[in-house]
């Protein structure tokens, strides 16, 4: 079975919404964004890595994505800034420019 593709943008998020909803799952925009956002992240992370090494997850307020090591230490963690929207509303906005930010700060964090 091929593996669910990450949505890139907001037409693929909506047509996944429709796609879900229509097999009986109730997901919202939101919903299928910040998971997106995770595994985007998290596939950012691996390319750097060459590998499956460390884990993203979201924090408790679903506000910043955090890089966490094997033995659950937090490796880094990006968060928006004060002034700006969440990360989902912001991927709402322009969603390139939010992939961008989650690879920059991958380099950063990563060190490559």
């Amino acid at each position: 079975m091929a593996e669910p593709k990450i949505p890139q943008d907001m037409q693929e998020v909506k047509d996944q919404v429709i796609l879900m909803n229509a097999r009986g799952f109730e997901v919202s925009e939101d919903d299928v964004i910040r998971e997106a956002l995770k595994a985007g992240f998290q596939a950012i992370v691996n390319d750097r890595m060459d590998g499956n090494y460390d884990t993203v997850r979201w924090d408790d307020e679903f506000k910043g994505l955090q890089i966490v090591g094997i033995d659950d230490s937090l490796e880094g963690e990006i968060q928006p800034a004060d002034d700006e929207p969440s990360f989902i509303e912001q991927f709402k906005e322009d969603a390139n420019k939010v992939w961008f930010k989650l690879d920059n700060a991958a380099a950063s964090i990563i060190g490559r």
